[in-house]
């Protein structure tokens, strides 16, 4: 068999397919050649797990069915709303300061976290694209004092619509750089929490991951013993998720 029929070879036998959003279904916001297929031919295996920390699984469920994927929000599991949802079964009763979108402080009042910026006992780090220098000065006083920090995902960078877009890991790397020896605990891949829920009940060696991220999707993946695809959205540089269907 060629490396194309492996691959939809592997992908016909998994019971659970694990696939990223990113530069796997969409780039810049739009459609990834072949994506669409994709998601109608593996619809009942399949969970996106994605290092998104911007939206919610309901919020990015209608955003991608508006360009013709067609998911589920049952079947969506984002790092930063993943997030949210730990910190509610960890601390139950801590008053949370959560740098994010307006979309995610949504979120976490409906989960009934109490939100505060003052005397917080943890900080939530997600992707905030309008927070401010002296917002994050606050925060790193805080952290100075000793609050704890958790942060969805460490990912630098995302594919945005205009080339790369500045991520949560790279906001949690400054606040290390000037707080070294801070431990931040991640949420999203590579850590298990993601891939644990898109599995449900299948085990590992049942599912596949199909990812474009080698430190991420793939590394993270394959220390779970979960099988993984590597692809990449633009074909000129190898398999695409068009190839694997």
């Amino acid at each position: 068999m060629t490396n194309a029929d492996d691959h939809r070879a592997l992908v016909a036998g998994a019971r659970r397919i694990l696939c990223d959003i990113d530069g796997c279904l969409i780039r810049g916001g739009q459609t990834i050649d072949g994506a669409a297929a994709f998601v109608d031919a593996v619809r009942d295996r399949l969970a996106l797990v994605s290092n998104n920390s911007t939206d919610t699984a309901t919020g990015l469920s209608d955003r991608l069915a508006r360009i013709g994927i067609e998911v589920p929000a049952t079947q969506i599991f984002l790092a930063g709303e993943q997030t949210l949802l730990h910190v509610q079964t960890v601390y139950p009763d801590a008053r949370i300061r959560l740098i994010a979108t307006d979309a995610m402080r949504d979120r976490a009042e409906t989960l009934g976290l109490h939100l505060t910026s003052e005397r917080p006992d943890l900080i939530v780090l997600c992707r905030a694209p309008d927070t401010t220098l002296a917002e994050l000065e606050s925060v790193l006083v805080q952290i100075t004092q000793g609050v704890p920090i958790v942060a969805a995902n460490p990912d630098l960078t995302h594919p945005g619509a205009a080339g790369p877009a500045i991520e949560t890991g790279a906001v949690a790397g400054l606040l290390r750089a000037c707080r070294p020896g801070l431990a931040i605990p991640f949420i999203g891949k590579p850590a298990a929490p993601l891939f644990l829920r898109g599995l449900r009940n299948a085990s590992p060696d049942e599912a596949i991951m199909v990812g474009d991220n080698p430190e991420t999707d793939i590394n993270g993946a394959e220390q779970l013993g979960i099988p993984t695809l590597l692809i990449h959205p633009d074909k000129s540089m190898g398999p695409t998720i068009r190839s694997l269907i």
